[in-house]
């Protein structure tokens, strides 16, 4: 299977190391020097960074490629007749980056979550009973800096996912969502968003928004500025608008 940091800098020129990861020319402006960072991700996404101000969405489409062929194979297996097939796996972990639980997506698309199963080394138990609910990359919303990062709150971990691809360092953000998508929202989720600008993402459809209206109105008085935008274009939801921006 082919890693996603090999696929892109084979599509790239003037490519060298350059510290922990490389650099070469990008590919989404005339650059006549190497002006684009690459590097791979603590998760194993692939990071890129244009000095010259090019975003990672036009350098992913200069070299034929869309935002998910930044992101490394997620967990895959060969489903039994009559089973669906794991598509992706999102980790939910605790404060100190300790797994609690797993949101699975299936093939046909459904979602499952699991946790761990402490009697079985690499198990696991088909149900979160017991198990904190918390918010999605939380180790890394408590990292950022409440004074400059702005914190987006998606529908789903793959959108999280996504946008969280666009070079999240140097635009200053982090996104987030809850588990099991719309109509989920918990009163405990706001505690780690207190006092932080917090910009909300619906999906373009009524469960979507009804449940962007929910979380700002949860949020009001405790994060230090709530705001709801619906992205522009045809897409439902964030990943889409990202793979097809507007034109």
């Amino acid at each position: 299977m082919t890693d996603p940091l090999q696929d892109v800098l084979s599509r790239l020129q003037g490519v060298r190391p350059q510290g922990d990861g490389w650099e070469a020319r990008c590919p989404a402006h005339d650059d006549q020097r190497a002006s684009l960072s690459v590097s791979r991700g603590a998760d194993g996404r692939v990071l890129l960074h244009c000095h010259a101000g090019c975003s990672p969405i036009q350098v992913v489409q200069a070299l034929g490629l869309r935002m998910d062929a930044l992101f490394p194979p997620r967990e895959r297996r060969r489903p039994a007749p009559g089973q669906d097939r794991i598509v992706a796996t999102y980790d939910y972990l605790d404060a100190e980056g300790t797994l609690l639980f797993q949101v699975v997506r299936f093939e046909p698309k459904s979602f499952r979550q699991r946790r761990p199963d402490e009697s079985t080394p690499g198990g696991w138990t088909w149900n979160v009973t017991g198990v904190s609910r918390v918010l999605y990359r939380l180790p890394e919303i408590l990292k950022a800096d409440p004074a400059t990062t702005i914190l987006f709150i998606v529908e789903g971990e793959k959108d999280a996912d996504s946008l969280n691809a666009l070079d999240p360092e140097h635009l200053n953000m982090v996104a987030t969502c809850n588990p099991g998508g719309a109509g989920k929202w918990r009163d405990e989720y706001a505690g780690p968003l207190t006092g932080r600008r917090v910009v909300i993402l619906p999906d373009k459809d009524a469960p979507g928004r009804a449940h962007a209206q929910h979380v700002a109105r949860r949020l009001h008085g405790k994060a230090a500025q709530v705001k709801v935008m619906e992205l522009p274009g045809e897409g439902k939801d964030v990943s889409d608008w990202i793979e097809r921006p507007p034109t």
